[in-house]
C-alpha cells in the first residue's frame, strides 16, 4: 500500500536561499512562489556593517588628525568615540581641543627658541580654536614685533573681543594698548562705543575703556570729549585718569591748572613716583628748578633706593649749570649703583646726554670691573665725546676698541659705524664719513630709536644732508613712526626739497596732533618762493592754516572741566 504524500515535508524540502542569503524562497500552498526575510541575518548584518563602517571611518580619522593635523596626542578610542557626537556637535569640539593643542605646542616650541614653528602652530591654533586668547595675544605680537604687520596684529587682538575678550581684563587692556600704540585711534573709539554701555557704569571693564577712549581722544586733540570720559567714569580719581588730565590742562596752554590739580593730589597719592616725577618735570619746562629740584627731593626721601628721581636731579643741576652739585650726586650715584647694571646705564645715558666724557669714561671703567655687558657702555662713551664734539676724542677710542677688544662691538657694528661717520664729519673727513654711514645704512638696525639718535647727531654738527639719508632709511622701515616723519619733514624743509615734501606733510596730517612748530614752520616756507612748485602746494597751505588756527583757538586758557 502506497504511503500518502507529506505536504510540510515536501513544503520545506522546496525552500532555497535567495539574496545573498537574506531571504528564502519556497513555492506556496497554491503553487506560487513565496519570499520570506530573514530579519535576524539581516540585523546582524547592519550591525557588522555599521561596525566596519564606523571603525573604517575612524581608522581614516584618525591618520588625518595623526599626520595630516599635527595632533601628535591623537589616539584611536578618542576618534572613535567622536563619530556618534558628530550630530551634536561634537566636531567643532574636537576642533577646538586640537587647537589647543597646537597652541600649547607653540608655547613649548617658544621656550626652545623654535619661532618660526610656534608661529606656524599658533596660526593654526587659533584657526581652529579663535577662543583661546592667550594664544591670540602671542600670535598678534608675532605679528606686531616679528612681522612688522600691526594691522593684522590689531585685527588678531579685536576679533577676540566678541569671543571673550571684553570680559577678560588683561586681554582687553593688551587689544587697547596695542591699538594705541599702534596710532589706531579710531579703532580704540569703535570699542568704545560698542561696549560702553549708554548709561555710564562704574565697573573695572567700564574704566578701562573709557581710559583707553580717552587717551585716543587726547592724542588725536580731542581734549572736550577726553575730559568728557575722564568725568562720566570718575577717571581723575585714579592715578593714571589725574595724570591724564593734567597733560590735557597743560597741552590746552593751562600750566597753573595742570601743576595745581598734581599738587592737590599729593596727600591722596603721597608716595606716587609718577605724580612727583611729573611735577617735577613741569617746574623743570617751566624754568622753575627749585621747585623742580623739590619734587625731585621729596621722591628721592620717600624711595631712596630709587634712581629715576636723582637722576632727574642731576638733569636740574645740569640745566641750571650747578656743577658742583651734579659732580657731587653722580659720584654718590656711582657709589650706591656701581653693581647695577640698568641704573649705571642709565647715568652713562646722562653722561652721553650732556656731553660728559669723564662720567662716561667712569661708568665704562665701572662696567668693566663688574663684567657687564660692555658694549652699550662703550658705545656711550663714544657718544659722549661726540656730544662734547670732542670728534677726535671720539675716534681715538673707537680706534682703542678695535685694537683691544673688537668682539665687544661686533654684535653692535651698524651702530659703532654710525659714531665713527658723524666723528669723521666733524673732522672734515667726510670720504671716510660716507663710507662709514654707508655700513651703517645697509647694515642690520632694529629699533628706530637708533636712527633717531643718529640723524640727531649729524644734524648737531650740521650735517643736515646726513641726517636726512638716515631719517629716509627710518621712514622706510617704520613708516608710521611719526617722530621720524616729523625729523624727516624738519629736514626736507632745512635743504629746500619739494619732491617729497606734499607726499611727507599729507601723511602727517593725518597723524596724531603734529609738533604746532613743525606746523607752522611748514606753513611760512611753503608759502615763501622756494617751495612755489611743491605739488599739491596750495591744498597744504590751506589745510596747515586751518589746523594752526584750530590749535591756536584749543590752547586759550578757559576753565578745565575736570579739575577734580
Amino acid at each position: 500500500m502506497a504511503k500518502p504524500n507529506n505536504p510540510d515535508k515536501h513544503h520545506s524540502s522546496a525552500e532555497r536561499t535567495t539574496l545573498f542569503g537574506f531571504a528564502t524562497r519556497r513555492p506556496g500552498p497554491d503553487g506560487r512562489v513565496e519570499i520570506a526575510l530573514r530579519w535576524n541575518r539581516i540585523g546582524g548584518a547592519l550591525i557588522a556593517l555599521l561596525l566596519i563602517t564606523w571603525i573604517g571611518l575612524s581608522s581614516l580619522l584618525f591618520l588625518h588628525f595623526k599626520y595630516n593635523t599635527d595632533y601628535s596626542e591623537a589616539s584611536f578610542s578618542e576618534v572613535l568615540k567622536l563619530l556618534p557626537s558628530i550630530p551634536f556637535g561634537g566636531l567643532d569640539e574636537h576642533r577646538t581641543k586640537i587647537g589647543n593643542f597646537h597652541i600649547e605646542k607653540a608655547l613649548k616650541e617658544l621656550e626652545e627658541g623654535n619661532f618660526r614653528d610656534a608661529f606656524r602652530l599658533l596660526r593654526l591654533g587659533i584657526a581652529r580654536a579663535p577662543d583661546n586668547l592667550k594664544g591670540r595675544q602671542i600670535l598678534a605680537e608675532f605679528y606686531e614685533k616679528a612681522i612688522n604687520r600691526p594691522d593684522v596684529a590689531a585685527d588678531q587682538l579685536t576679533e577676540g573681543l566678541s569671543l571673550g575678550g571684553s570680559d577678560d581684563l588683561d586681554y582687553l587692556k593688551k587689544t587697547l594698548s596695542t591699538l594705541l600704540r599702534n596710532q589706531m585711534d579710531d579703532k580704540v573709539q569703535e570699542i568704545a562705543d560698542e561696549y560702553l554701555p549708554k548709561t555710564p557704569e562704574l565697573n573695572d571693564r567700564s574704566r578701562v575703556l573709557a581710559f583707553a577712549a580717552a587717551n585716543a581722544n587726547f592724542l588725536r586733540g580731542n581734549f572736550d570729549r577726553a575730559d568728557d570720559y575722564i568725568i562720566d567714569y570718575g577717571l581723575i580719581e585714579s592715578l593714571e585718569g589725574l595724570l591724564l588730565s593734567s597733560r590735557i590742562s597743560w597741552e590746552r596752554g593751562n600750566q597753573i591748572a595742570a601743576i595745581t590739580k598734581l599738587e592737590s593730589s599729593l596727600r591722596k597719592f603721597s608716595n606716587a613716583e609718577a605724580l612727583l616725577m611729573q611735577l617735577s618735570r613741569y617746574h623743570r619746562e617751566l624754568g622753575d628748578f627749585d621747585e623742580a629740584r623739590r619734587f625731585a627731593i621729596l621722591r628721592n626721601i620717600s624711595d631712596p633706593l630709587s634712581a629715576a628721581p636723582r637722576l632727574e636731579l642731576l638733569y636740574i643741576h645740569h640745566e641750571t649749570n650747578d656743577i658742583e652739585r651734579e659732580r657731587a650726586e653722580s659720584r654718590r650715584m656711582l657709589r650706591q649703583f656701581r653693581d647695577d647694571e640698568s641704573t649705571l646705564r642709565a647715568l652713562t645715558n646722562f653722561a652721553a646726554d650732556t656731553g660728559n666724557t669723564d662720567l662716561a669714561r667712569r661708568t665704562y671703567e665701572e662696567a668693566l670691573e663688574n663684567e657687564f655687558s660692555i658694549a652699550p657702555f662703550a658705545l656711550l662713551l663714544v657718544e659722549a665725546h661726540l656730544v662734547k664734539k670732542d670728534y677726535q676724542g671720539s675716534l681715538r677710542f673707537s680706534e682703542e676698541l678695535l685694537k683691544e677688544r673688537p668682539d665687544w662691538i661686533s654684535d653692535h657694528w651698524p651702530i659703532f659705524n654710525s659714531l665713527r661717520a658723524v666723528a669723521s664729519f666733524g673732522t672734515n673727513r667726510s670720504d671716510l664719513g660716507e663710507i662709514y654711514l654707508e655700513d651703517f645704512l645697509n647694515g642690520k638696525v632694529d629699533n628706530v630709536g637708533s636712527y633717531l639718535a643718529v640723524a640727531r647727531r649729524f644734524k648737531d654738527c650740521d650735517q643736515i644732508e646726513q641726517a636726512r639719508k638716515v631719517l629716509l632709511r627710518a621712514y622706510e622701515s617704520s613708516p608710521t613712526n611719526q617722530k621720524v616723519l616729523s625729523e624727516l619733514i624738519r629736514a626736507e624743509l632745512t635743504l629746500g626739497n619739494t619732491e617729497n615734501l606734499n607726499r611727507l606733510l599729507s601723511r602727517l596730517l593725518q597723524m596724531r596732533r603734529p609738533d604746532p612748530e613743525l606746523l607752522l614752520d611748514a606753513y611760512r616756507k611753503l608759502g615763501s618762493d622756494r617751495f612755489i612748485f611743491t605739488q599739491d602746494r596750495e591744498s597744504l597751505l590751506i589745510q596747515l592754516n586751518a589746523i594752526i588756527r584750530e590749535n591756536t583757538v584749543s590752547q586759550k586758557s578757559f576753565p578745565d572741566s575736570a579739575s577734580g
